[in-house]
């Protein structure tokens, strides 16, 4: 996959390039008969190299996903940054891989989707490279529930369920509270956690 994937993602049909490559790792797996039109269970049942298949399957669906949240950029935008990668083949290279590895570690289907979220910003200039690897990075390491706590967020403020985690990603800063007998911190978004949420969720929260 080396650059593969940074060349198929400027592709206008990159979507169903993806789609296409799926079917055809199925298929390759199937022999005929009644399992291969029942979905899930005929995956599971008639996919005869369980470790490699599935996860070679698995991986093209976190592409898709992924995809779909790029296919968000416009194209002239996509265009210019493909372009300018394309001139540093050592760049492009740690792009490719870094990609690869973050899209393949992804543990929740919903994971790749922001994963193309953050990395949409960081085609169009809105997040720089050490910004896309620090909130990409903390997309893998986050579970759902965390993601629904972030998702409910309404001010800096973070909840202590959380708090340790996104301060493990420099996403917010710990105050200890003064009053006397009390010793656990609370956890307020910094910029770069107003600007993860934002990216994610679209929520604008100020800094305190």
């Amino acid at each position: 996959m080396k650059n593969g994937l940074v060349n198929t993602l400027n592709r206008q049909d990159a979507s169903d390039a993806l789609v296409d490559l799926g079917e055809t790792l199925l298929d390759s797996q199937f022999d005929d008969g009644l399992l291969k039109d029942i979905p899930i269970l005929g995956t599971l049942i008639k996919l005869k190299d369980f470790g490699l298949s599935i996860s070679d399957y698995m991986l093209v669906k976190k592409l898709q996903k992924f995809v779909f949240a790029l296919n968000q950029v416009p194209e002239d935008e996509r265009d210019m940054f493909f372009i300018k990668l394309e001139s540093d083949y050592t760049y492009k290279s740690k792009v490719n891989d870094n990609l690869v590895l973050l899209i393949n570690a992804s543990d929740d289907i919903d994971k790749p989707e922001m994963l193309g979220k953050v990395f949409s910003k960081y085609v169009i200039g809105c997040l720089d490279y050490e910004q896309f690897m620090q909130f990409s990075t903390s997309i893998n390491g986050l579970n759902a529930n965390q993601f629904k706590l972030l998702k409910q967020q309404e001010n800096a403020l973070t909840s202590k369920e959380v708090g340790h985690i996104l301060a493990s990603y420099g996403f917010v800063n710990i105050v200890i509270p003064t009053a006397y007998g009390s010793s656990v911190p609370d956890y307020y978004l910094n910029e770069d956690g107003v600007e993860f949420l934002k990216v994610l969720f679209g929520k604008e929260i100020a800094v305190e």
